[in-house]
């Protein structure tokens, strides 16, 4: 695949001539501080493929409140499957066995012609047992994760300028197919695994993973 324009977003250049010069390169193993205030940025102005996160990403599964654990068929049905899970479907308003959950055998494309899994919310569901008890969407928790990456939170562990990072996160944002080059760098680390699932995010955020 060739790439006639690639625009390589940088650090530098963000911050006036008032502001710190020396504050262009990020902080060592701050990548996914970085990479967290992206996706809040992402999220946060509306700049999310949704159709692309629905069908493609598990912020649509829902998760017990009261365990944190996936809401699992086991749950709903005494005789369920505990690797078939759910989404809301909110066209049906209704818990619905989530295509592409190792246990849900029914279905074997991710094709969600006549449903719409909700990213956001909290509902109410049914056990087996009786017992009522809330669940909320993978999206929804991770949503309330991001929201504590302020530019100045961001700014205190990378150690750039509030102004840099948000033009930063504006640039990926806004571009209409962005990409990570990650080379051995950031790999190098302990948690470098968290670090690319952060960058990761954001792709998926964006749906700039896969073919298009």
């Amino acid at each position: 695949m060739q790439y006639k324009t690639i625009k390589r977003l940088g650090l530098k250049g963000a911050c006036d001539e008032h502001e710190e010069e020396d504050r262009d390169r990020l902080q060592v193993e701050a990548d996914a501080a970085l990479a967290l205030a992206t996706a809040r940025h992402i999220w946060n102005t509306g700049r999310i493929d949704l159709d692309y996160v629905r069908e493609q990403t598990d912020l649509p599964i829902l998760v017990r409140l009261d365990t944190g654990r996936f809401l699992s068929e086991r749950d709903l049905q005494a005789d369920g499957r505990s690797n078939a899970l759910y989404f809301w479907d909110l066209i049906a308003d209704k818990a619905t066995l989530a295509f592409g959950s190792e246990g849900v055998t029914e279905a074997t494309r991710l094709e969600l012609d006549g449903v719409d899994p909700a990213i956001e919310g909290e509902f109410d569901v049914t056990l087996a047992n009786g017992e009522t008890v809330k669940v909320a969407t993978v999206g929804t928790l991770l949503k309330e994760q991001l929201g504590g990456w302020s530019l100045e939170r961001t700014a205190k562990v990378t150690e750039l300028a509030p102004k840099q990072i948000e033009k930063f996160a504006h640039g990926f944002a806004t571009a209409k197919r962005p990409m990570v080059l990650s080379s051995w760098g950031s790999n190098r680390y302990f948690h470098s695994d968290l670090m690319n699932r952060s960058k990761i995010l954001c792709l998926s955020l964006k749906g700039a993973i896969g073919r298009k």
